[in-house]
């Protein structure tokens, strides 16, 4: 798989999607691709996501840094209400088409998750999504700020990152882009991973609460399937209550 996947490290976050795209055509939604993975994870999110949220039925709901609609498809599929915006539009363009086929309505745009209270998206989301994306942003505090002018009052924000430790960096960094080649390299940059203090600290900044937080692991039977865990230091979600 090496062959195929261009190293990365040299462009900003936004044009390592566009890159992606241009070589790998079918990235977002191959099985057997770099973002394999990301289908397995949404089992995983999703299912989390529902318990804590009541399911998503007829709810307005915001996927920050869409990319080609994993998420967003899966919300839609549910009854939700989708919008759904991303900065590369070789993704989106990937986003939109899939979803045409699939015969679902999604309000796709192209925008930074920096800028969302700019008035490209609308406001008052009673759900907002932000799953493998602060860690990819240039300004956190900015994103989150611009999160909770769109979430509505007593809305929930669903979030998923990487934890900055060195069980982290090996994890998903070294095995994966430079040892098992799975990821290109300089996919990830470690020094954009947060720590959940860090996350829990800009969140509550923004009025926004966290409720819980778990982490997220593959299960050791080789199925590479997801599975819930408590241990916090490579991968997290979790969901906060935006209380003001």
């Amino acid at each position: 798989m090496s062959d195929s996947l261009p190293p990365l490290g040299e462009l900003s976050e936004p044009q390592k999607y566009e890159r992606l795209v241009e070589r790998l055509p079918d990235v977002w939604w191959n099985d057997a691709g770099p973002f394999a993975g990301l289908h397995q994870l949404n089992v995983a999110r999703v299912d989390y996501f529902r318990r804590v949220f009541g399911g998503f039925g007829g709810k307005r709901a915001l996927d920050v840094g869409c990319g080609g609609g994993i998420l967003a498809e899966t919300l839609a599929t549910e009854g939700a209400v989708v919008t759904g915006i991303d900065p590369s539009e070789k993704s989106l363009e990937v986003a939109r088409e899939h979803a045409r086929r699939s015969g679902l309505s999604i309000d796709y745009r192209l925008g930074t998750a920096e800028n969302l209270a700019s008035g490209n998206v609308p406001v008052g989301f009673d759900l907002v999504f932000a799953v493998d994306v602060l860690e990819h942003v240039d300004d956190v505090p900015r994103t989150l700020a611009a999160i909770a002018q769109v979430l509505a009052p007593g809305g929930g924000l669903g979030f998923l990152t990487h934890n900055r430790t060195i069980a982290a960096f090996l994890r998903l960094i070294w095995d994966e882009e430079y040892v098992q080649h799975t990821m290109p390299e300089g996919f990830h940059d470690f020094a954009r991973f947060i720590t959940p203090e860090e996350l829990t600290a800009a969140l509550a900044r923004n009025g926004m609460v966290v409720q819980e937080m778990t982490g997220v692991a593959r299960a050791d039977d080789g199925s590479g399937r997801r599975v819930l865990t408590p241990d916090l230091s490579v991968t997290y979600l979790g969901w906060a209550l935006r209380t003001r």
